[in-house]
């Protein structure tokens, strides 16, 4: 793609508060459909610090306070040490002591010697950031009920900007699995971490139309939805190609995409579409923390992060899924024979075992 960038139409270019998508945009919608690690990015697509701070402004850090900019060079700093004494890697004077957290990322942009250093901090960064924010997530006492409400206000008043806005959202759906369906759910996947689930909080979004599907998670993209954290092997496009939902929303034309990473679900039914992606949407908690435990958000910080799904349907296709064996209904009943099953094996492999 190089760097061309793609010009919108008016009415669109308003609701997406550009007049053009970049490269960058580009790539990063389709890493969140995609559902890549970040960790394997060779260079970011800041173009200016303003960019940036607004990046970190949806991952929960405002540079214009204190103790946030001292928190991420505590992380840019435990990155760096990382680099010198456990991979053996000389970083860059420049990048191991920047002006101002900014510098990284713009250097991981740009063309030069000093992009490659700059992506593997960032990189080191993400995982310490992610390692410590679950070190507070388990040392702070706040209950699921406190983050969940939070996720859920933050994601509802995004689509209820959106919805302002004039984007073509036909309806929006919040949900929490109960514990019975939690329970079901875990008896019913065979894989060794079964006892993760990243859909205990789930949003859809459903469109008038197919076209308004990449225009509702671009917004998201840039006012919710950090892209690096997707969380990798968790999304889904079953709905179209990649290429046409990007030629229909924007006009522009991508070579054929990469295939989804997800693996099936073995309970959706073969005519299930949808675009579903889960994203470890980041949490502030500073607030919750009473003042014997303050220390801890000294130590690891004050985000945590929540994984959550989102699924994205057209309404004509949400109509298809619910009104046909694809139906929640069927998925749940063909779930739950499969936990029978398993709890229960049968008379033959009782006479197996005597």
């Amino acid at each position: 793609m190089g760097t061309k960038s793609y010009t919108l139409e008016q009415r669109l270019a308003a609701l997406l508060g550009v007049s053009a998508l970049s490269q960058g945009d580009i790539l990063e919608l389709r890493h969140i459909i995609e559902g890549g690690s970040i960790v394997d990015w060779p260079r970011l697509y800041f173009t200016t610090a303003e960019q940036v701070a607004e990046f970190l402004r949806i991952c929960e850090y405002d540079l214009d306070n204190r103790l946030h900019v001292e928190r991420l060079t505590d992380i840019h700093r435990g990155a760096v040490e990382y680099m010198r004494a456990a991979l053996g890697i000389d970083v860059p004077p420049m990048l191991a002591k920047p002006e101002q957290v900014q510098d990284i990322f713009l250097a991981a942009s740009a063309t030069g010697p000093l992009r490659s250093s700059a992506c593997m901090i960032l990189k080191v960064m993400h995982v310490i950031h992610h390692l410590e924010a679950r070190e507070l997530l388990y040392h702070l006492p706040v209950s699921e009920r406190q983050l969940f409400s939070r996720v859920e206000k933050r994601v509802s008043a995004t689509v209820a900007d959106m919805q302002e806005l004039g984007f073509p959202i036909d309806n929006y759906q919040a949900s929490q699995k109960t514990k019975d369906s939690l329970i079901t759910k875990l008896l019913s996947k065979r894989k060794d971490t079964a006892a993760q689930v990243f859909d205990r909080i789930r949003f859809r979004i459903i469109t008038t139309q197919r076209k308004g599907i990449l225009p509702v998670m671009f917004y998201l993209k840039r006012h919710l939805l950090p892209f690096p954290y997707v969380i990798p092997g968790e999304s889904a496009n079953t709905l179209a190609g990649e290429e046409s939902l990007f030629q229909e929303a924007f006009g522009v034309e991508l070579e054929r995409a990469r295939e989804t990473k997800a693996a099936p679900n073995p309970f959706s039914h073969r005519d299930f579409r949808v675009i579903s992606i889960v994203v470890d949407v980041p949490v502030r908690v500073d607030d919750l923390a009473d003042v014997s435990h303050r220390w801890l958000l000294t130590k690891f910080g004050h985000v945590v992060f929540i994984p959550t799904e989102f699924q994205v349907f057209d309404k004509a296709t949400y109509f298809l899924n619910e009104s046909g064996p694809a139906a929640h209904e069927h998925y749940k009943s063909r779930q739950v024979r499969e936990v029978i099953a398993r709890l229960y094996p049968g008379p033959e492999t009782e006479r197996d075992e005597e």
